[in-house]
């Protein structure tokens, strides 16, 4: 008489964590170093002194690897948000800072300011659609289900 084995096998196809891992769900993290749906966790980076509680990290942890794991997001309301932005900033305050210099120099760290925060949002654009164009480039692959 044949016993099954209690361990399943991680390549188990009918295994629900497996068909979750694989199967594209742009609702639920992802992580482009294990490029799959992987069960992930909140960094404690710190203790909170005013509650006490942990303070967590922005972003998921994967469970597996330890990279960075996030919903992967559509890029254009980023890059749109992104850009009213940094234009907000730019096209409005900036002539302000400028017109108003002689009576407050101090305006002018609005110059260095905005300048920081377009970079700012550009890295994380790109990050973003990088994020996106990979699990998508992976949901259409052989290797989703």
């Amino acid at each position: 008489m044949a016993y099954a084995s209690p361990i399943k096998k991680l390549d188990d196809k009918e295994d629900p964590s497996y068909i979750r891992q694989r199967t594209p769900n742009p609702k639920l993290p992802w992580c482009p170093t294990c490029k799959r749906h992987t069960d992930y966790h909140l960094k404690v980076i710190g203790r909170d002194p005013k509650t006490g509680g942990d303070k967590t990290a922005a972003f998921y942890t994967c469970e597996e690897c330890g990279g960075d794991t996030w919903k992967p997001t559509y890029p254009l309301a980023i890059n749109i948000v992104s850009l009213l932005l940094f234009g907000l900033m730019l096209l409005g305050m900036c002539p302000w800072a400028l017109m108003e210099m002689d009576n407050d120099p101090e305006k002018l760290l609005l110059l260095p300011i905005t300048a920081y925060i377009g970079y700012a949002l550009y890295k994380n654009s790109k990050k973003n659609n990088a994020h996106w164009r990979t699990f998508r480039a992976w949901a259409k692959s052989e290797n989703s289900l």
